[in-house]
């Protein structure tokens, strides 16, 4: 009889094994102590025999548990390197690449980014999940996840690919109408496009201003896309990315603002997360190599932010 069992299950009993514990190993394998405790009562159920014997504060692999982990670890071993010998005859990325990215950035620059790619690698199509939620590369199948973000997770191998300048902006239109502010404190007397939690706090700076004043923010959204439009129409001064204002600045369609001498902040960067062993993958290694050499240079978005610095 055959024992429906997954290599993923396989995986979790040896890194039960090897981080002591069931919580140790969920972060090893990057999934929830619950999915780990799912995934081990079902392996002991369809096998028939305890694996691990729990008592309250410890645990302790049963005999079955012993001679199942000593086999399956070198099931493991000998499963990578089947997989890695299959990729090795194909030395040329090819195949679909899956991608997780932030809506906005994906919108924005993530066509143009893999259009460059893909110039050097026809045969590699990208599959794209647009999600503001960060969502576990494990779990979901991801070879790449692409986030902005100041720190990056531990539990992923990291890439920092560029970092990220924000600045205030507004359209031509809205300036005009309702002046030029040249301080951050001036944003008080604007209409303000505010992204909760991202969007910097005002304040004033005058010392006879004896209460702190809020700004008027007649749209507030967890979307810079939207905020974007908002402010393309006129609608206020919103706080945004230069990888979503480069290409409404070049054409005089959004203004960037300095205030307080200062045009742009730099608080977060680009990254590229993934696991080590899909480095492997020439897909992978290929498009993330390809971000780290050649988007540096090609990094459209900044440049007005150095023309103008």
């Amino acid at each position: 009889m055959t024992i429906p069992l997954t290599i993923k299950q396989i995986e979790m009993l040896v890194k039960i094994s090897e981080g002591k514990g069931l919580s140790e190993a969920a972060r090893l394998l990057n999934l929830s102590p619950s999915a780990i405790s799912k995934g081990l009562a079902v392996m002991e159920e369809n096998l028939g025999v305890a694996l691990i014997q729990r008592t309250t504060r410890s645990f302790k692999l049963t005999e079955a548990g012993e001679y199942f982990v000593a086999r399956a670890s070198e099931l493991l071993k000998e499963f990578d390197e089947a997989i890695n010998t299959t990729c090795g005859y194909f030395n040329h990325p090819h195949g679909a690449l899956k991608i997780t990215s932030s809506m906005a950035f994906g919108y924005a620059q993530l066509l143009d980014i893999f259009e460059a790619y893909r110039g050097k690698n026809p045969e590699v199509e990208l599959v794209l999940d647009l999600n503001d939620h960060f969502i576990n590369i494990n779990e979901n199948n991801v070879d790449i996840a692409l986030r902005i973000t100041t720190t990056p997770p531990q539990n992923y191998a990291a890439r920092n690919l560029s970092k990220i300048s924000w600045a205030w902006c507004a359209s031509p239109a809205y300036l005009e109408k309702n002046g030029v502010p040249v301080k951050k404190a001036d944003l008080l007397y604007h209409h303000c496009l505010v992204y909760p939690g991202i969007t910097p706090p005002v304040r004033h700076t005058e010392p006879h201003s004896l209460h702190e004043q809020k700004l008027r923010m007649p749209v507030q959204a967890n979307s810079s896309l939207l905020l974007l439009k908002a402010a393309l129409c006129g609608q206020g001064i919103a706080w945004l990315p230069s990888y979503l204002t480069a290409r409404h600045i070049e054409h005089h369609e959004l203004v960037p603002l300095r205030l307080d001498g200062v045009l742009t902040h730099t608080t977060h960067s680009l990254y590229a997360l993934y696991f080590p062993s899909k480095y492997r993958n020439p897909k992978v290694r290929s498009f993330i190599d390809f971000l780290v050499e050649d988007l540096q240079p090609w990094r459209a978005w900044e440049t007005w932010v150095e023309e103008r610095g």
